[in-house]
């Protein structure tokens, strides 16, 4: 949990709550994995910002109409209450996890994000619905891209171990 601690460490944690979201918010948008971190790293990391966040206050991932979006794939027509914050609460994790893959490492996954935004323009579905799915995926993707950069490199299993 280093990553909180950044946050914490200057001492005025009370005083310039804004500027306090202002960095929590700025530093979940802009995490990426880099070249050479290891996906568990990046998981951690990733997480690490997105409790910030939320430790915060800040609504990240939440709009106005994602649990209803969420409701019309379901084919739920007259949701209960229960329903709904179902909903919410899957959208929210849906845009994590979105956000998630979007960050990882462009050249060990960048041919399966580009072929996952493809099939969104295709109208497919093809992001996973938690990140735990998603560690999964990248893990298991065997990377065939080729380019200067991946010479002598075949796979991206970084061989991740999540905690639930």
């Amino acid at each position: 949990m280093m990553y909180l601690k950044v946050i914490y460490s200057n001492g005025n944690y009370d005083t310039h709550m804004g500027y306090n979201h202002v960095v929590a918010i700025t530093n979940y948008y802009r995490v990426q994995q880099e070249r050479f971190q290891s996906l568990q790293d990046y998981h951690d990391q990733f997480i690490a910002y997105r409790k910030e966040s939320e430790q915060l206050g800040l609504k990240v991932g939440i709009s106005e109409n994602g649990g209803s979006n969420m409701l019309k794939r379901m084919n739920i027509n007259n949701p209960m209450q229960q329903q709904k914050e179902e909903a919410d609460k899957k959208a929210i994790e849906e845009h994590h996890t979105i956000f998630f893959m979007l960050g990882a490492d462009k050249y060990k996954y960048g041919k399966l994000i580009k072929e996952m935004k493809n099939d969104v323009l295709r109208k497919k579905d093809p992001f996973p619905k938690t990140i735990a799915e998603a560690c999964h995926v990248l893990t298991k993707w065997k990377n065939h891209y080729g380019g200067k950069y991946n010479k002598n490199k075949s796979e991206s299993n970084d061989g991740i171990a999540l905690q639930q």
